[in-house]
């Protein structure tokens, strides 16, 4: 029993080692070694970009570039690709000149607390983007503004109504919002900026400056429009959601229903968040045709090394970066991620309007080394300069307008790594990528390096195999470009998949591979083959509560961050995390059951609990479990897979056995739970 209970652990687990492969931190000989420094050469790295054909005439490229002035008073230098010094024009010629038809730039209300002093993030206000847009009309460029109608930060987890609107009522913050969005349009008018696209709210899936019905967001929506059309009549009016994964026909029908003027819709986009480009394609596609509206995609971004520039953590790095395998963490693979995306929005058809890289000039203020000599010394400069200039994504005096997030993790840059130039400031060939797509920049010569393995199957007994196996692979050529190739399998050895345990089958690659001499390339996967799942909808992938009672609507089955397939049990909720889901099996034989959980998240506080309990209604024989939630994708589990030395867990035929996950934690609290198991110990 033992035995066969460690091959279901060691099966279980191999999808976490396989990330780590796909991200280039594993064993193997040919792969980096996650503790390597980044390659400061990365600014002479070419990139092999193809041409995107078809391209509606009046498609854009761009970036939102809301903290260059912050950077840039922080005395930060930014460079030309022949390692001259720009300024604030050369910087947007720059832009211009790499491929760049517009540039965005966040702007907040009042972004300052009672003594004036910037909550970071790029002290964003009007003001900020009158600076930068001016410079950036000279440039040639066209300017979106994208208003978050808050004080600091909106996105889809908070939308807090900015300072002067608190007391207000819903009428008086709509007559509000459109006094403010027209006075702040008027301002850019008169400076003389070239505005072509409006953004009315950032990320407002679930709500907008304070309001979460869509009958009240919407009435926001219009009041914004309203202004656009009045100051910049010429001027497109967006509407921008998080994530293609949700519901995004829903959301159009409500914004109909309340007969909302605007002209696009506009989505964020990021892969290690945010699902399939076919599914982008195809939800934004359906969204040109019922709606009738242009689509883009208004943010997205990639990360050239997973190393830190600044001393204040990533986002993306070596601890909590994403398993995604289909683009290296290198300038190539930023590349790939922009002119990917493009691609995938492009496909819509005549109805994509453009796509936009967010933040690629988020540098470090100051380059921290954590191994210089001169590192505390930097580090503590960059502080002091992340608070006096704003040049941080939130500043310790942001505290007294969000105490519970900025107030907590003030600091430097999260997304220095994912900036399209490097720690210094010199520009990356990445950078060029949007002059590349409609020119085309072909690298001769490339060969393929190596083959990323496919992440591990897992299937339950009895399960057709081919219903999980991936009919493609990613190979990555000597420059990082990472392309995709047809296989075929075996099907001798998938017949070999009639019984518990591991089992690896390989396929053959059927497409020609660059630089090979034509000798076949075969592929291998690892198999896990599961005892039959006791627990109805235990790995969610009905996509729905079906089979689970939940206690509370904080927690349901989604499409955010499953550990395996597409669906996972997730939770959030800006007040204290509480929260129980359970099913009872009536068990049809005697025998030893095994039983398992995974669960990853974060924010959730000190003496948190996120707790697997199987107990035998019959017996009182109880077994709990529990897992500390330590960030994104840092999945832990817990259960009788994972515990050798648990008790036997003895079952008879007509036992009732409940499973239930428990759940609670700190206000803003969030994660997922998968793949909660219980079987037959076989």
């Amino acid at each position: 029993m033992k035995k066969r209970r460690s091959m279901i652990v060691r099966g279980l687990s191999l999808v976490t080692s396989a990330m780590l492969l796909m991200s280039g931190c594993g064993g193997g000989s040919s792969e980096p070694k996650c503790s390597e420094l980044m390659d400061r050469t990365a600014r002479d790295v070419s990139v092999s970009v193809s041409r995107i054909d078809d391209l509606p005439a009046d498609f854009v490229m761009g970036a939102d570039v809301s903290s260059y002035l912050s950077i840039d008073k922080s005395g930060a230098s930014f460079y030309d690709f022949e390692g001259n010094k720009v300024d604030m024009d050369g910087y947007f010629r720059l832009l211009k000149e790499s491929g760049l038809d517009i540039v965005r730039f966040r702007v907040w209300n009042d972004p300052f607390d009672e003594k004036g002093r910037g909550y970071g993030g790029g002290n964003c206000d009007t003001s900020a983007a009158v600076t930068m847009g001016k410079s950036a009309t000279k440039a040639g460029l066209q300017v979106m503004i994208d208003y978050h109608y808050s004080d600091f930060w909106a996105d889809p987890g908070k939308q807090m109504t900015p300072k002067a609107w608190l007391l207000m009522s819903d009428d008086e913050k709509e007559a509000a919002l459109e006094e403010f969005t027209r006075e702040s349009l008027t301002a850019l008018k008169d400076a003389g900026v070239n505005v072509t696209i409006v953004s009315v709210g950032n990320e407002t899936d679930n709500g907008m400056s304070g309001e979460k019905g869509w009958t009240e967001k919407c009435a926001l929506y219009n009041a914004g429009s309203r202004a656009v059309r009045e100051v910049f009549p010429d001027a497109k009016v967006a509407l921008h959601f998080s994530n293609p994964e949700h519901d995004y026909v829903t959301y159009a029908r409500h914004i109909a229903d309340c007969s909302v003027d605007y002209d696009i819709f506009g989505t964020s986009y990021y892969p290690y968040w945010h699902g399939t480009l076919e599914n982008l394609t195809e939800v934004m596609s359906e969204i040109a045709d019922i709606t009738g509206k242009r689509v883009m995609v208004l943010e997205t971004s990639w990360a050239y090394t997973l190393e830190d520039g600044d001393g204040s953590g990533n986002t993306v790095s070596h601890e909590s970066n994403s398993a995604n395998p289909f683009y290296s963490f290198s300038v190539q693979g930023q590349a790939d991620e922009i002119a990917s995306v493009t691609g995938a929005i492009a496909d819509v058809g005549d109805a994509a309007l453009g796509m936009m890289y967010w933040e690629p000039a988020w540098i470090p203020v100051g380059y921290y080394n954590p191994k210089g000599s001169d590192a505390d010394k930097v580090l503590e400069s960059n502080r002091k300069k992340w608070e006096k200039f704003g040049s941080g994504w939130a500043s310790s005096y942001a505290s007294v307008y969000d105490p519970d997030d900025a107030g907590k993790y003030y600091g430097g840059s999260a997304v220095d790594n994912q900036a399209l130039f490097d720690f210094e400031g010199h520009p990356l060939d990445s950078l060029n990528t949007f002059r590349y797509m409609r020119e085309g920049h072909e690298l001769e010569g490339l060969t393929l390096s190596q083959v990323i393995m496919p992440a591990p199957v897992s299937m339950e007994i009895g399960e057709d195999i081919h219903a999980y196996l991936p009919m493609t692979v990613r190979g990555e050529l000597d420059n990082k470009q990472r392309l995709t190739f047809n296989v075929e399998w075996d099907e001798e050895e998938l017949r070999q998949l009639s019984a518990v345990g591991e089992y690896t089958v390989h396929c053959t690659i059927t497409d020609e591979i660059p630089g090979s001499d034509g000798t076949p390339r075969k592929v291998m996967l690892k198999v896990n083959v599961l005892p039959h799942n006791l627990l109805v909808n235990g790995d969610f992938e009905k996509g729905d509560n079906t089979g689970w009672e939940i206690s509370d609507p904080m927690a349901g089955v989604t499409r955010d961050d499953p550990y395996r397939g597409d669906y996972a049990l997730h939770f959030w909720d800006d007040s204290t995390v509480a929260f129980t889901a359970s099913q009872t099996v009536r068990l049809d034989k005697d025998g030893e059951l095994v039983f398992s959980m995974k669960a990853q998240g974060g924010d959730m506080g000190d003496g948190h609990v996120v707790k697997l309990i199987v107990k035998n209604e019959a017996t009182g024989q109880t077994y709990e479990g529990s897992v500390t939630l330590t960030g994104w994708q840092s999945w832990k589990e817990t259960g009788y897979y994972v515990e050798e030395s648990a008790p036997v867990f003895r079952v008879s035929a007509g036992d009732k056995v409940t499973v239930t996950l428990e759940v609670s934690g700190a206000a803003g609290g969030w994660g997922t739970i998968d793949d909660v198991f219980l079987a037959y110990n076989e």
